[in-house]
C-alpha cells in the first residue's frame, strides 16, 4: 500500500493519482489522450518521472497533491457507487458537501441493487492497491438466492462458471445456514461488474438480495446503513490487512 503522501522522484501517473485525479490506470489515459501538461508542455509518456516543483496541470487546470481521506460507508440498496450521475444518488451524495471538494470516489464496484461495505477515498493510488488483484485483497459477500440451491449447484459454482466467455471462480462458496439452500458466503478474488449476479443467472437462479460484508479482513458489523466512518490511511491499511470492524 501506498503512504498516501507523495514523494520524488515519482512517476507523473503516480503524482497524478496522489492528487485525487483519477486511480494510476485511469492517469495513464490522460496521459496518453494529451490532456496532461508538465510545465506547460503537453507530456505524453507515460513513463515520465517528476523531480518534484513542476506545474502538472489536467485539462488546464493545476492540480497539487490533496489531503487524503479515507471513508467506510455501508451503502444503501438504490445508491450509485460513483462520484457523480444525473441518472441518480450516489454515495458521494451522501456524504457532507466537503468531501466532494476533496474529490473523493468509490474504490471499486457496488451495483445500484446491493448493499454494504464500500471504500471512498480521493488517494488514486491507494485505490488502485485495493482494487488491483496483484494486492490479493479479497471482497466477501453475503448472498440470497430466489431458488434453492442443491449440492451439486454449489460444486459448479465453486469449481468455475463461464460468464461472459471466461471462466470465473469464486475463492469460495459456503451455505451460510450449514446446509445448501438460498443463503451462501461468497469470496472474491477479484471481480467485475455484477460478477455474483451473472452466476446465479448462469446457475438458472437469480440473487434476491446480495451485501458486501468484507474487503480483506474489514468486515461490517455495526454500522447502520448509510452511515460511514472516516479513518485515516495508517487505520485503513491496519483494518483490510491486519483485521478491523466497522
Amino acid at each position: 500500500m501506498s503512504e498516501g503522501k507523495i514523494g520524488f522522484p515519482a512517476r507523473l501517473n503516480r503524482y497524478i493519482a496522489s492528487c485525487g485525479v483519477t486511480s494510476r490506470r485511469k492517469a495513464d489515459d490522460l496521459i496518453k489522450a494529451g490532456r496532461v501538461t508538465v510545465d506547460g508542455l503537453p507530456e505524453a509518456s507515460m513513463g515520465r518521472v517528476l523531480a518534484g516543483g513542476e506545474r502538472v496541470c489536467v485539462d488546464g487546470r493545476d492540480i497539487a497533491p490533496a489531503k487524503h481521506v479515507y471513508i467506510v460507508m455501508n451503502k444503501p440498496r438504490g445508491v450509485l457507487s460513483a462520484a457523480s450521475d444525473r441518472l441518480g444518488e450516489t454515495v458521494v451524495d451522501l456524504l457532507p458537501g466537503h468531501y466532494r471538494a476533496l474529490g473523493v470516489f468509490p474504490v471499486g464496484r457496488l451495483d445500484k441493487e446491493s448493499e454494504g461495505l464500500i471504500i471512498l477515498t480521493n488517494d488514486g493510488a491507494f485505490a488502485q492497491e485495493v482494487i488491483h488483484p496483484s494486492s490479493g485483497v479479497r471482497r466477501v459477500y453475503s448472498v440470497t438466492l430466489r431458488l434453492d440451491l442443491a449440492q451439486e449447484g454449489v460444486d459448479a459454482w465453486e469449481g468455475g462458471l463461464f460468464i461472459e466467455g471466461r471462466l470465473v471462480r469464486p475463492l469460495e462458496v459456503s451455505p451460510l445456514d450449514g446446509v445448501p439452500g438460498k443463503r451462501f458466503r461468497v469470496v472474491l478474488g477479484e471481480g467485475f461488474k455484477r460478477e455474483i449476479r451473472l452466476m446465479a443467472q448462469a446457475l438458472g437462479n437469480r440473487v434476491y438480495s446480495l451485501r458486501r460484508t468484507g474487503i480483506g479482513n474489514l468486515s461490517l458489523r455495526k454500522l447502520p446503513v448509510g452511515a460511514f466512518n472516516e479513518y485515516n490511511y495508517a487505520e485503513m491499511k491496519k483494518m483490510i490487512h491486519d483485521g478491523g470492524e466497522v
